[in-house]
């Protein structure tokens, strides 16, 4: 029961970066620039973590190695998801659009599950296997030929073939990013199992390094101001959702295994299609093939919802 909640979690952590991939591309089009909206995202998440971990959070233990080893990894899982993951991921929804980054970010699950095996020694069951299939099914039909065609008809500024590719090397090190902090998070938790602390101790990192590199990069206070510039609505909704689902993936990780996480979020890409084709109307509604790689990526999602109930 505690991993098909875990399950729920991640899939809910999902919507949540879908609605934030969907803002950005809205920020993109009028607001002041990306160095804003990557740090705004953090100052919610290091704010809104640690008010919830200061009120519900567990006391604070007695420094001890295994303590600090935990510390050292949520570390890294700051820089690896904080820094290198929403870098990249911001950056290459304005060049790509929302729907093409989902559908690059789904490599996801592979960097998390490969990460996971060799550094973890988790267990690849059979009900993560079919899952793994029918969600990247899902991905390859979205991807083929005609529908990648599709998509690049989405987006309202078509952006210049080098753009699109740049957007596509960055989503990829997006996936990296994340699927490494998936793994990063989960080893911290062995030791400090403690998400409210782990998603603030990944803000802090986060901030540490904006902070250092626009001192180093823009030249102090000058620089620093560019990026503290006042915020616009969606700026604010896409550094809120990306705070809330960062909770959320955090939580799921401490009731189901790093896989069954990153394929959970990997529904992302047809939550953020929805989005921006029916909700928000920033691209164009998704054809057939959508709906058909949706079906499949369901089915794997409920495949993994249920089968801890079964076990």
């Amino acid at each position: 029961m505690t991993a098909g909640f875990g399950g729920l979690m991640a899939a809910f952590g999902a919507f949540c970066y879908a609605l934030s991939s969907v803002a950005i591309a809205k920020s993109s089009q009028s607001a002041q620039g990306r160095g804003n909206d990557v740090l705004l995202s953090v100052l919610m998440t290091g704010f809104v973590s640690g008010a919830l971990w200061l009120v519900w959070g567990p006391e604070l233990p007695s420094v001890s190695q295994p303590v600090l080893i935990g510390v050292a990894y949520f570390v890294l899982a700051g820089v690896l998801g904080n820094v290198v993951g929403r870098l990249t991921l911001f950056r290459s929804v304005e060049l790509a659009g929302a729907i093409e980054t989902g559908f690059i970010r789904r490599l996801i699950p592979v960097f998390a599950a490969i990460f996971a095996f060799l550094l973890l020694g988790e267990v690849i069951t059979t009900s993560i296997v079919i899952a793994f299939i029918l969600v990247t099914g899902g991905v390859l039909i979205m991807m083929t030929r005609k529908s990648a065609k599709a998509v690049s008809t989405l987006v309202s500024t078509e952006p210049s073939p080098q753009d699109r590719t740049k957007g596509r090397v960055l989503a990829l090190g997006s996936a990296a990013g994340y699927g490494g902090s998936f793994v990063a998070r989960k080893l911290a938790m062995q030791t400090l199992p403690d998400p409210l602390a782990g998603v603030f101790i990944g803000a802090l990192t986060g901030l540490v390094w904006f902070v250092g590199w626009g001192l180093f990069r823009l030249r102090g206070r000058v620089g620093l101001s560019w990026r503290l510039h006042k915020p616009s609505g969606w700026q604010l909704l896409a550094g809120g959702a990306m705070t809330i689902g960062q909770v959320a993936l955090f939580f799921s990780l401490m009731f189901t295994s790093v896989t069954v996480v990153a394929i959970m979020s990997s529904i992302e890409m047809f939550f953020a299609a929805w989005l921006a084709g029916h909700i928000f109307k920033t691209e164009r509604r998704p054809g057939p093939r959508f709906y058909i790689a949706a079906a499949l990526a369901a089915t794997g999602v409920i495949i993994l919802a249920i089968a801890p109930t079964l076990e």
